[in-house]
């Protein structure tokens, strides 16, 4: 399987590092860390790493995905720096790409789930939502990374921020291309890639 969705979708990046980023969020907006700062951020790692991005999520999130691929941008070199695979996987070649990441950086929804399930390193900005309820993998688990601002509001478990979304604005990009990169360094030294 992990062949196919290699070939399939284009993913014979050489020595390449490969993160998949997954913008969604079916439970609602409260969710959903900004476009914009899943862009910096990724492009803040993109310029250190030379990797290549997997825009990853479901039908619905075609546009939103499409949107990011395009702000990922590599001005040093001409290679491709973001693939839109969202709407585009069935769920066995959803976990073959996951496999292929060297992270994941995802709002709280099920992909996070299923690249935890893989042992893939995740990276989650928490909003409206508990890392101690919903989080990646089991409590505690050092592979992964949980986001929080200090939004006194937070958790509300709100599915539209009746104010201001600080939970989730209060999360830097610089934070969380820190956690990427940490999380990268950790596998490296875990499982010797």
């Amino acid at each position: 399987e992990i062949h196919a969705a290699r070939t399939k979708f284009g993913l014979e990046t050489g020595s390449r590092t490969i993160f998949g980023l997954n913008p969604g969020a079916e439970y609602g907006p409260a969710k959903r860390w900004p476009a914009e700062r899943f862009i910096a951020a990724a492009n803040l790692i993109q310029q250190r790493t030379n990797c290549l991005w997997l825009i990853l999520g479901g039908r619905g999130d075609i546009e939103l995905a499409a949107g990011i691929a395009a702000g990922i941008t590599d001005q040093a070199s001409r290679l491709t720096s973001a693939l839109n695979l969202a709407g585009q996987t069935s769920l066995r070649e959803l976990m073959a790409v996951l496999s292929q990441c060297q992270a994941l950086l995802t709002n709280d929804t099920g992909p996070m789930h299923v690249a935890a399930a893989l042992g893939v390193p995740v990276v989650v900005p928490f909003g409206s939502t508990s890392p101690e309820l919903t989080g990646p993998g089991l409590p505690g688990d050092p592979r992964h990374r949980c986001l929080r601002s200090d939004a006194p509001c937070a958790p509300c478990f709100l599915r539209t921020c009746p104010i201001d979304l600080r939970c989730l604005n209060g999360i830097s990009v610089e934070r969380v291309a820190q956690a990427v990169l940490e999380v990268c360094g950790e596998r490296d030294r875990s499982t010797g890639h």
